[in-house]
């Protein structure tokens, strides 16, 4: 694909933004590109001169790329089951119905550690134990 076929269609001052976009553009269909993310990660104040790092995708799919990243998509999420929120108090424990879940806690520096770690939030019902 020659240089002049491509449009940017965003701008974004961290590469992990930009490739979080392109993921989106991706899941829709759409192919795209990113530009000056090296650049970015070496050397962020250059990237910043360089115009920040871009997400182009082909000029015929600019339009559909920019209705994509400017709508709204939590609704999507749900549809999603690893992107579902952890339980509240106000949920039902999945055991026995009954209406008596709480956050297990812990010290302060080992729950820091754990989220360090990728452990999720346990929660406990106080009725049955689960």
């Amino acid at each position: 694909m020659k240089q002049g076929e491509l449009e940017t269609v965003g701008t974004y001052r961290f590469p992990h933004e930009a490739a979080l976009a392109k993921a989106t553009l991706a899941g829709y269909g759409v192919e795209a590109w990113v530009f000056d993310d090296t650049l970015a990660e070496l050397h962020g104040y250059a990237a910043a001169a360089a115009g920040r790092v871009k997400l182009t995708v082909s000029r015929a799919d600019a339009a559909t790329a920019r209705e994509i990243l400017d709508g709204d998509h939590s609704a999507d999420l749900a549809s999603i089951p690893e992107a579902r929120i952890p339980p509240g108090p106000d949920e039902l424990c999945p055991r026995c119905g009954a209406d008596a879940l709480e956050r297990v806690s812990h010290h302060t520096a080992t729950a820091v550690l754990l989220a360090m770690l990728g452990f999720r939030e346990k929660w406990r019902c106080r009725a049955c134990g689960r």
